[in-house]
């Protein structure tokens, strides 16, 4: 297949080899809003230029005639060409840890066979989850058209073998006993995208003042002993990707972020480790608080270290929950969002790894899944919400189809799923939300910018006035408030011993959301206690019925979703060298405080160790 201008010309696939198709048209345009306004725009990409991506075009025509002996041959190939460029640095008491540039081409094959209209996707290979019909290569910084052509035709050849190996193992665990029902398609065809213009967007900030922002702000903590370990991290990245396919779809989108953490960590007098941090992500720095906000921030959190030492430990709980804030977005980031995606769990999960993707709403389109005081929206296309901006944003999702707007549930009832391409019942086709991985090779529909909406709002003292009342009509002497859940993304530390780590997979349930970072106990008299150890339950779908009062201010924040779980960033110890988190999906959740009727409550001392045996070194 040959790049035309914004088109392609189709040769010899496989029931037509000797014949010329006319050039596809045009495709639908697709609108991408100018990110960072008013900044200057960098240049386009000198390391994939239009001969590399004639190149891999060439070799996705020549892929198509893949054929082994009794096998069926390719039936789609899409690849993908991302660049990534990341200036990071980190710093801890006013002196840098680490920086550094990562700058790399990668180039990744999808290849797709099918028999009987069964396709090898979305299946997970038994003791082989690696086996998916996909391959990738990274290409050199200034790579040329041979080389290019030469890494196409090699990760084409991998997956394709990879794909056939996984369609038979699909095919003959069906033929076990397996319960896809058979008139659901495998896949669905989707009308091709052409944008083929690059979106410009606003060069990197440098190493260098990212180094100067990270060392000026980390500074604060110094002399603070009750501070077991803290650092700063500021980041700033873009990513290109180039996304061709032999449906015709040629399309290239550019996302750019900058983001900032502060993370401090104590421990309590019983051996508890405690820890908080400040997170924010915007299209540029202009995004980002000012350093003077940024060192007021670290001093909160000085403070909060301090204040959760005193703190004592959560009594088992159950009754009314008031989300408040980043308490809110991580409610339904991690209780509520991954039950929003329609595709169907991958095939060959055990029943516990299955729970993992959520489906708890895959059959219950049109009847009612919340309050009907909620309604909930996914907009890929806006870039920003309250005038702040909205990292989550695309122009096509990974599997190549237009980004748009999806109304998930209306006044409580749940209208329709972020679906892919990879349906859960029939007749169902994408809208354009493929955008988490997975094992088998199938991209999940997931949340990107969600909204939830809220009718009757209150302030934030009214809702928990209502939080008082609705625990004194429980019969209960306090509520409970979160304003923040932990991200293991942040807080981790690579410093567990071995026995600590066989402790932690064996204790910890993965079905639960992470432990909360700030819950108070909330009076009759209005008055807040922090606390710590708070972890809550399972929340059951059920729950979302049951939201009592919203906010009528929303909260917006800007996060990466990372492929792994809270777990095996736990164990990992997190992002590299203390960096900001940039590689995960970016997203993002505007939502208002939410007041929810019954959440259970355990109480945790996970991770309890001895306190340091000599005193904390003079800083």
């Amino acid at each position: 297949m040959k790049r035309v201008g914004s088109s392609y010309l189709f040769v010899g696939a496989p029931l037509i080899a000797a014949l010329l198709i006319a050039p596809l048209p045009r495709a639908a345009s697709v609108a991408h809003a100018i990110p960072a306004k008013d900044l200057p725009k960098g240049p386009p990409s000198k390391a994939v230029t239009e001969e590399i991506l004639d190149a891999i075009a060439e070799q996705m025509n020549r892929a198509l005639t893949l054929e082994i002996q009794g096998a069926p041959r390719p039936y789609h190939i899409a690849f993908k060409v991302t660049e990534v460029d990341v200036n990071d640095a980190a710093a801890t008491l006013g002196q840098t840890t680490s920086k550094r540039n990562r700058h790399f081409v990668n180039l990744e094959a999808r290849v797709r066979v099918k028999f009987d209209a069964v396709d090898n996707s979305n299946f997970v290979v038994a003791q082989a989850d690696d086996i998916d019909g996909v391959a990738a290569l990274n290409l050199p910084i200034e790579a040329n058209a041979r080389i290019a052509g030469r890494a196409a035709w090699l990760v084409s050849d991998a997956a394709y073998k990879e794909a056939l190996i996984q369609l038979r193992a699909k095919l003959e665990s069906r033929r076990a006993g397996g319960t896809r029902a058979a008139d659901v398609a495998s896949w669905t065809a989707e009308k091709a995208v052409v944008s083929e213009e690059p979106v410009l967007v606003p060069v990197l900030e440098t190493i260098e003042e990212l180094e100067n922002r990270a060392k000026a702000v980390s500074a604060v903590f110094r002399g603070q002993n009750h501070i077991r370990d803290s650092r700063v991290a500021v980041t700033s990245y873009l990513e290109r990707r180039w996304y061709l396919t032999t449906e015709g779809s040629s399309v290239t989108d550019t996302r750019r972020a900058s983001g900032v953490v502060i993370a401090a960590s104590g421990q309590a007098q019983d051996g508890q480790p405690l820890s908080d941090y400040f997170l924010r992500y915007g299209h540029t720095a202009k995004d980002l608080p000012s350093d003077k906000d940024l060192e007021g921030e670290a001093k909160k959190l000085v403070d909060t270290i301090g204040a959760l030492q005193k703190a004592p430990v959560i009594d088992r709980y159950s009754g009314p929950v008031l989300f408040e804030g980043e308490g809110a977005v991580g409610a339904l980031r991690f209780a509520l969002a991954p039950n929003l995606g329609g595709t169907p769990v991958p095939e060959g999960l055990s029943p516990q790894e299955a729970k993992t993707f959520g489906g708890a709403l895959t059959d219950k389109v049109g009847l009612r899944v919340l309050a009907p005081n909620v309604s909930i929206f996914d907009d890929p296309t806006a870039r920003e919400a309250g005038g702040k901006a909205l990292i989550g944003g695309y122009k096509i999702d990974d599997e190549g189809v237009a980004s748009q707007r999806v109304e998930v549930v209306k006044d409580g009832t749940l209208k329709t799923l972020l679906l892919s391409r990879t349906p859960s019942q029939k007749g169902q086709t994408s809208n354009g939300h493929a955008r988490r991985t997975a094992d088998g090779g199938a991209f999940h529909g997931s949340a990107t910018n969600l909204f939830v909406v809220g009718k009757n709002g209150v302030s934030r003292a009214a809702l928990k006035q209502k939080l008082i009342a609705q625990a004194r009509a429980d019969g209960l002497k306090y509520g409970l408030l979160i304003r923040r859940f932990d991200d293991a993304a942040i807080t981790s530390a690579p410093e567990f011993s071995r026995r600590e780590l066989v402790q932690m997979i064996k204790t910890t349930d993965v079905q639960l959301p992470p432990p909360t970072v700030l819950a108070y106990r909330v009076y009759p008299n209005g008055k807040e206690e922090l606390v710590r150890g708070a972890q809550l339950a399972e929340v059951p779908i059920r729950a979302w019925k049951d939201v009592l009062g919203v906010g009528k201010d929303a909260t917006t924040y800007n996060f990466l979703a990372a492929n792994e779980s809270q777990l095996q960033l736990r164990l990992t110890g997190g992002t590299d060298d203390g960096f900001v988190p940039s590689g995960g999906i970016e997203s993002a959740i505007v939502t208002p405080d939410l007041l929810l009727k019954e959440i259970d409550v355990l109480s945790t001392s996970a991770g309890e160790r001895p306190a340091p045996i000599l005193p904390k070194p003079g800083t």
